[in-house]
């Protein structure tokens, strides 16, 4: 037997002295130990002169002892781990088995921190088994993360390394096994890798305030301009601190450090004025310090130059955009920028505007399809694309933009996109019930949260998970979603504020809501300013000022809907129904699903006395949605008012079924009900509307009406009391009620 084989022996008779304690205790078949004990060290003092004979001995002896520690395992289960080590070592055993069941007793949650992993003993065995073995692809994923943080212990990081990636591949999603892959990048003093573990923990846990701080400040040393990302979802979260705005602070500062970079290029270019990317350079910082004359002589230098130069020729479109009566040579630049590919998705959308301008629509739209084929993987440009298309109103184009993307292409912007473009639609195909609403705005809501996923902080998916949480109802929520978007939207954005103010409205709070839209308007006026005050003034049923905010709004955006539908009530509550029948007619060539504007179209032909025509509509709302209770109401006033009253009492009671609380049902089915001469059931009907409604004029002045004419002065003269209480001025009331007075006062 060779030399090694008798050291690993000797070593393991050695330990077995340690053993001794409880191996007295087993089974008969150890009395033998003590010998071998004995043996092995009279060996150990004269290793070089045994004898082949004393080695076969040796080894007979071992075997014996392997033998009784099989009754030694059967004795101390929790020892079974350190004696499938000796085995394992001395070659009788599995050595993946056996460092398996040693490492059995580490947590699952331990990591680098946990301390001690193991008993002295037993951490030396598994370390002696992890030197032995050269493979562990067979090792489960926990087992991997426990054998990586013993040879984590014992400095062995290499290996460590490798035997946590074996467990991420197992398992990718635990973070117990990416913090101690982060742990083993820091003691390996490689960045780059920590940065990987850091942004896998951070798309599992976003909002972690400790992970965002510990991202920021390793980008920060690492240059990367994106630190300031963590600072500021922190600061979208309430959860900054000063030691993190102080690092925000930095970044910004060191971000917009252009005095000492412009005299970094204005030094190059003093002792070589021939490089033509350094006049570039030069040009693009003026412009972003505003100097737009000296920026547009830096890139002509560039021009003069290098004509090939794209960032140049990008930097003087949007300078000469910017500059009265210059518009054609702008469009000549961002022609050749955008055929340089240069300047990105903000060229593309130039070039168009610009072509536009010069009443040249088609190749406007032409320009943006071929640099869509050109870059058909460009999310951001497809997203920009698509949202031109949505606000000039051609829906049908931004969903074929959207939906003509290649497979693989993804972009929060684009689920921003549609987002926006599922709430146009619910715009579009409402219909007053709220039901239709429901799917659509669901839609929307996981459009926002997908673009969330791929960026927290998009203040625009913020934005607009808001407003469907508030068209929604969920108030709350929707308080907490827009207060983490007006932190990430620039300062001059005046769309959150609008949004604050609708939700305002949706509380009742009108001094809130006009704080919001005054605090907008400061940012800049537009539709969306216009419109929330005229739903302000609605509210405050100044009637004339409302309409004339709605006005403005759609002078605007000729394609507000909310903003035309809010008109066409204004006109009716006005009496103008010729207007309300105008507006309903413009929704519904601008959207002919919009079933809200049809019932518009409806009442205000009812108004006009058109009742073929409002029934017409009404029947096709019906068809479309059988529970539209508002709509069976009035389909049922139609056919009382074309004389055709056994019709109007179906679709009544369907309503009723439907909205029990639907006032005008039951005031409507109490007037066929006194015209068929039924006055008990009109009466009850009535009844039932003021208790729906108390405020409600025309049920009061029936319910007041039928007990005057049956002679009950009594129940008459408190109707007529609670006629006046709502309209103290209502003639008919007043001498009513003295007619009572005086019955009364002769009984």
């Amino acid at each position: 037997m060779d030399p090694i084989t008798v050291s690993m022996g000797l070593g393991l008779f050695a330990a077995g002295g340690g053993l001794g304690w409880w191996l007295t205790k087993t089974h008969e078949s150890l009395d033998g130990l003590g010998d071998g004990m004995i043996l092995l060290q009279e060996a150990q003092a004269s290793a070089a002169a045994m004898t082949g004979k004393r080695l076969d001995g040796l080894e007979t002896r071992i075997q014996q002892l392997v033998a009784g520690l099989d009754g030694v395992r059967a004795a101390h289960p929790e020892l079974d781990g350190t004696i499938l080590a000796f085995e394992a070592l001395q070659g009788h055993g599995e050595a993946i088995a056996a460092l398996e069941t040693l490492v059995a007793g580490i947590s699952l949650d331990a990591d680098h921190e946990t301390t001690p992993l193991l008993a002295p003993g037993p951490a030396r065995l598994a370390v002696s088994l992890l030197e032995a073995i050269d493979e562990m692809d067979y090792l489960s994923a926990p087992d991997s993360r426990r054998v990586a943080l013993i040879a984590l212990e014992s400095g062995r990081i290499s290996r460590a390394r490798e035997l946590l990636l074996q467990s991420h591949a197992s398992v990718p999603g635990d973070d117990t096994t990416l913090r101690i892959l982060e742990h083993t990048a820091i003691l390996s003093g490689d960045v780059y890798d920590r940065r990987r573990w850091l942004d896998e923990r951070l798309s599992l846990n976003p909002d972690e305030p400790q992970l965002l701080r510990a991202h920021a400040h390793l980008l920060a040393t690492m240059g990367d301009e994106d630190a300031h990302k963590d600072i500021m979802r922190l600061e979208a979260l309430g959860l900054d601190t000063p030691a993190d705005r102080s690092l925000l602070s930095g970044l910004r500062q060191r971000a917009g450090a252009r005095s000492e970079a412009l005299e970094a290029i204005e030094s190059a270019l003093e002792e070589d004025p021939t490089r033509s990317d350094d006049w570039c350079a030069r040009g693009e910082i003026l412009l972003a310090l505003d100097e737009k004359g000296k920026a547009l002589e830096s890139v002509d230098k560039c021009l003069e130059i290098d004509r090939q130069n794209g960032m140049a020729w990008a930097i003087r479109a949007k300078v000469l955009s910017e500059s009265h009566g210059r518009s054609s040579e702008a469009l000549k630049a961002a022609i050749h920028a955008v055929a340089l590919d240069a300047g990105g998705t903000e060229l593309v959308m130039l070039k168009s505007d610009l072509l536009e301008a010069s009443g040249e629509l088609v190749k406007s739209d032409e320009s943006l399809a071929k640099s869509l084929a050109k870059h058909s993987s460009d999310g951001h440009l497809r997203a920009a694309i698509a949202s031109r298309r949505l606000l000039e109103g051609r829906h049908t184009e931004a969903w074929d933009v959207l939906n003509s993307a290649p497979e693989g292409v993804i972009h929060p912007d684009l689920h921003v996109v549609e987002g926006r473009m599922h709430l146009a639609n619910a715009d579009r195909l409402r219909d007053g019930t709220g039901d239709t609403d429901q799917n659509l705005l669901v839609d929307a809501a996981e459009s926002f949260e997908a673009a969330l996923e791929m960026d927290r902080e998009s203040g625009i998916a913020w934005l607009g998970l808001a407003r469907v949480q508030r068209l929604l109802g969920k108030s709350i929520e929707a308080v907490e979603t827009l207060t983490r978007a007006r932190r990430l939207l620039p300062d001059e954005d005046p769309s959150a504020a609008a949004e604050s103010a609708l939700l305002c409205l949706d509380k009742g709070d009108l001094e809130g809501a006009t704080q919001h839209i005054d605090a907008a308007s400061i940012r800049g006026e537009g539709a969306i300013v216009s419109y929330v005050r005229g739903n302000i003034a609605a509210n405050q049923g100044h009637l004339k000022s409302a309409q004339s905010h709605f006005d403005e709004a759609i002078n605007i955006d000729p394609t507000h809907v909310r903003a035309r539908l809010n008109r066409a009530s204004i006109h009716m509550a006005s009496g103008n129904a010729q207007g309300a029948l105008d507006d309903a007619n413009v929704l519904l060539e601008l959207a002919p699903g919009l079933a809200l504007a049809k019932v518009r179209r409806a009442e205000a032909n009812m108004m006009l006395t058109n009742w073929d025509s409002a029934k017409a509509d009404l029947e096709q709302i019906v068809e479309a949605a059988p529970h539209h209770h508002h709509a069976l109401t009035q389909l049922a006033a139609c056919y009382i008012s074309m004389e055709r009253p056994e019709k109007a009492e179906a679709p009544l009671n369907e309503a009723l079924r439907l909205a029990p609380e639907h006032t005008d049902a039951w005031h409507q089915r109490g007037l066929l009900y006194l015209d068929w001469g039924r006055e008990d059931a009109a009466m009850n009907d009535f009844e039932a509307a003021v208790r729906c409604d108390g405020n409600h004029l025309d049920a009061r002045l029936h319910i007041a009406a039928i007990h005057h004419e049956a002679g009950r002065f009594v129940e008459a003269s408190g109707a007529w009391k609670g006629v006046l209480a709502i309209e103290p001025e209502h003639a008919v009331a007043r001498r009513r009620r003295e007619e009572c007075d005086m019955a009364l006062a002769t009984m």
